[in-house]
C-alpha cells in the first residue's frame, strides 16, 4: 500500500503542476480582458455641420477630438461620423467660420449620439484706406504742374476721325444677335397678322416709300 501511494503521488505531480499553470493563465486573461464599462464608454458621434445663418450644409469642415487631435471631415452634404469616449471634447472648425466645441455626455442611454452643429461666419471688417501715388496733395500739385502733357491717343484719334468714313464702316457691320431676334419676331408677327389672306405689296405702300426717300436723304 505504501508503494502504491508513492507511485500515485508521483504520477499526480505533473497533473497538479499543469492545473496550477492553467489557473494562472485564466487569472491573467481575466485581468487583461476589457470590462463592460470600457465597451460602453465608446460612443459613435454622427451628425451634420451647418451654417449658422442659413442652416445650409457645410462641406469639408474639420471635426476632431481634443484628446488626441484625431478626427475626420464632413462630406459634400455636411455629414460626419467619428468614434469618441464619454467625456471627450470635440472641436468643429472650418475656414471663414468661428470654431465651436461640444462634449460627449457621460450618461448616454445608448453608445451613440446625434449632433447638428451650426457655425457662425467669422467676418473681419477693415477700416477704409486711401492710397495715393504721392505722399501729400501739395507734392502731387507740384509734380503735376511740372509735367509737359501732350495730346494723348484719344484726342489725336478724335481729331483724325472722319464722320463719313465712320458711317460707311457702320453700314458694313452686320446685325448682332438681339437685332436679328427682333427682326425675326417682327416678320413672324407680320405673317401671323395676314394669316389666311394675301399680304399687301410694299411697292404700293406710301409709308415704305417715305422711309426709302428719308434713308436716301440721310446718306
Amino acid at each position: 500500500m505504501l508503494g502504491y501511494n508513492l507511485v500515485t503521488m508521483k504520477g499526480m505531480k505533473p497533473c497538479f503542476t499543469l492545473f496550477v499553470v492553467f489557473l494562472g493563465f485564466q487569472s491573467i486573461q481575466a485581468q487583461t480582458a476589457p470590462t463592460d464599462s470600457t465597451l460602453v464608454s465608446v460612443v459613435q458621434i454622427s451628425g451634420m455641420v451647418v451654417t449658422g445663418d442659413s442652416l445650409a450644409p457645410l462641406s469639408f469642415a474639420t471635426v476632431y477630438r481634443m484628446r488626441d487631435s484625431r478626427g475626420t471631415m464632413t462630406d459634400v452634404n455636411g455629414f460626419f461620423s467619428i468614434p469618441a469616449l464619454e467625456g471627450d471634447t470635440l472641436r468643429v472648425s472650418s475656414l471663414g467660420y468661428i470654431a465651436q466645441e461640444f462634449s460627449v455626455p457621460m450618461d448616454l442611454p445608448l453608445p451613440r449620439m446625434n449632433v447638428v452643429q451650426p457655425l457662425g461666419r467669422d467676418t473681419i471688417t477693415l477700416n477704409e484706406a486711401f492710397i495715393y501715388p504721392w505722399p501729400t496733395r501739395e507734392r502731387f500739385r507740384d509734380e503735376f504742374m511740372e509735367l509737359a502733357l501732350s495730346k494723348d491717343a484719344y484726342i489725336i484719334g478724335q481729331e483724325r476721325l472722319d464722320p463719313e468714313a465712320l458711317y460707311d464702316r457702320l453700314t458694313e457691320v452686320g446685325r448682332d444677335g438681339s437685332e436679328v431676334y427682333a427682326y425675326t419676331m417682327q416678320q413672324q408677327a407680320i405673317q401671323n397678322s395676314y394669316n389666311g389672306q394675301l399680304a399687301p405689296i410694299s411697292l404700293f405702300n406710301p409709308i415704305a416709300w417715305a422711309k426709302f426717300i428719308q434713308s436716301l436723304r440721310d446718306r
